[in-house]
């Protein structure tokens, strides 16, 4: 049964997926199909969509890692970085982006705030229409950044997707490196 709440949010969701640059998605997959490994960093809910990524990564054949984990190894030049942050000003994230470039890692920033400190260490390779937990948008009617986590989401599934369409990866493929320890 649809409630008026979920055809606000899925309205949310594809107004913004409309804006969302396919030749950027198209970059993005590039960067990362040449990475020799992946690296994903976010806090709060962005981190949680990011992590959700390195798990579809790492199902696909990727060698992924989530920043902060105790088993994540030290990034070195050939490895990529994927940040988010809707506001382009979360310190940590700012901070992870510059000592990745620093030691000679590639960086990737999604984010909805093209003009913020983010952003100038890095271009962004995605901008999501959406509003940050600190402005409002009339992109939005959720609270805080909702409809950007929402979509870090959508776009992670869409990255996967467009790796599954070119047959470098299967279902089949995904299902033999599913967690098997559950």
């Amino acid at each position: 049964m649809r409630t008026m709440e979920t055809e606000t949010i899925t309205a949310e969701l594809s107004a913004s997926s409309a804006q969302i640059d396919p030749a950027s998605l198209s970059a993005l997959c590039d960067r990362i199909r040449s990475a020799q490994r992946v690296f994903v960093y976010g806090t709060g809910r962005s981190g949680l969509m990011l992590k959700a990524l390195a798990m579809r990564l790492m199902q696909i054949g990727c060698t992924s890692y989530v920043v902060g984990e105790t088993t994540t190894p030290t990034i070195q030049p050939g490895d990529l970085l994927i940040t988010a942050s809707a506001s382009g000003e979360t310190g940590s994230v700012c901070a992870m982006a510059s000592s990745a470039l620093e030691q000679g890692a590639a960086v990737a920033v999604i984010t909805a705030t093209p003009n913020s400190s983010l952003a100038r260490l890095q271009t962004p390779d995605l901008v999501i229409a959406s509003p940050t937990k600190h402005a409002e948008s009339s992109a939005s009617v959720q609270p805080l950044g909702s409809l950007f986590e929402q979509m870090l989401l959508v776009v992670s599934d869409a990255l996967v997707l467009r790796f599954t369409a070119s047959g470098e990866a299967s279902n089949a493929g995904m299902a033999h490196r599913h967690a098997s320890l559950e």
